[in-house]
């Protein structure tokens, strides 16, 4: 959780077996590092780290899978368990087929700027390619984890598209029902039998509910079967998210958006750090500071 404490007053955390606060994982500099990132890019950013916390923690658990939590699981993850056998690391692609409607061709465009694989599911197995990637990747995002992509950047994700060739036991899971979202539903066709959904004729195992606002819309404009069962998918996590209290969620304000001293802080402000060397240099933990440090540092 990427909080500076854990919110006590919320309901159901006793149904994860731990919690671990993002600044307890064991970065080095970790206030330092997220001040100039926004709370999508410090989402991103603590993915690397977290495999390096789980690894350290759990010295008997070989294979680690992290999953977004905007998703919902529908079944056993069982081509990811076989990949692992052979392979260090395991990604899932965002769409998996040349596209041929010209209709979806924005599909393809997106990608140039996001990367083709989706890290809502990274899959590691202990071993010392794994170990070598979580160094590369943790210092690049230690370092260039930014919403940017008119500098070739998209926090975690672009980076994904280094891995299969800087690493060779990287495996690419093109199996249909992984990773279902709305930037892959024109290929992806849900049907249901006997209770259980299924996604061009393969076990449907997770859908990805990144960009909840816009399912919607593209289920409408796809109009077939798959708009149907989709739906009905979407009903069912919008119904778990309000019987887990999302909604109270939301109105919990980030920690991280405000100094300690309970004033917020602006875009301006992070610009200003992000941007000055001399700034990331002598500030120990800027949260502990004011508006007012920051000034000295300004162009």
């Amino acid at each position: 959780m990427i909080e500076k404490h854990l919110p006590v007053s919320v309901d159901g955390l006793d149904l994860f077996d731990e919690i671990v606060l993002a600044k307890d994982m064991g970065y080095l500099h970790f206030e330092q590092t997220i001040f100039k990132y926004s709370q999508y890019e410090t989402a991103g950013f603590s993915k690397g780290q977290l495999f390096r916390y789980i690894f350290q923690k759990y010295p008997n658990e070989e294979h680690v899978v992290y999953l977004d939590g905007d998703t919902l699981v529908f079944g056993p993850f069982k081509e990811i368990e076989d990949a692992l056998r052979l392979h260090s690391i395991v990604l899932t692609p965002h769409i998996l087929n040349p596209v041929t409607n010209p209709a979806y061709l924005s599909s393809e465009l997106a990608l140039l700027y996001t990367g083709n694989f989706n890290t809502g599911l990274i899959a590691l197995k202990r071993s010392n390619e794994s170990l070598e990637f979580l160094d590369w990747f943790c210092y690049r995002l230690d370092h260039y984890c930014y919403t940017n992509p008119a500098r070739g950047l998209y926090n975690e994700q672009k980076w994904m598209e280094l891995v299969p060739v800087f690493f060779d036991k990287v495996m690419n899971v093109k199996h249909p029902g992984y990773n279902v979202a709305n930037w892959n539903l024109f290929e992806r066709n849900i049907t249901q039998k006997n209770g259980t959904y299924n996604v061009n004729d393969h076990p449907l195992r997770f859908f990805h509910f990144s960009g909840l606002d816009f399912i919607t819309d593209t289920l409408y404009l796809i109009n077939n079967e798959t708009t149907t069962h989709a739906i009905n998918i979407l009903d069912e996590y919008q119904r778990l998210l309000k019987h887990h209290g999302h909604l109270d969620l939301l109105n919990i304000p980030w920690s991280y958006d405000y100094f300690d001293n309970g004033r917020m802080i602006s875009d301006q402000i992070r610009t200003i750090y992000k941007n000055n060397h001399l700034a990331r240099s002598e500030i120990i933990n800027p949260f502990s500071e004011d508006r007012r440090t920051f000034k000295k540092y300004k162009n």
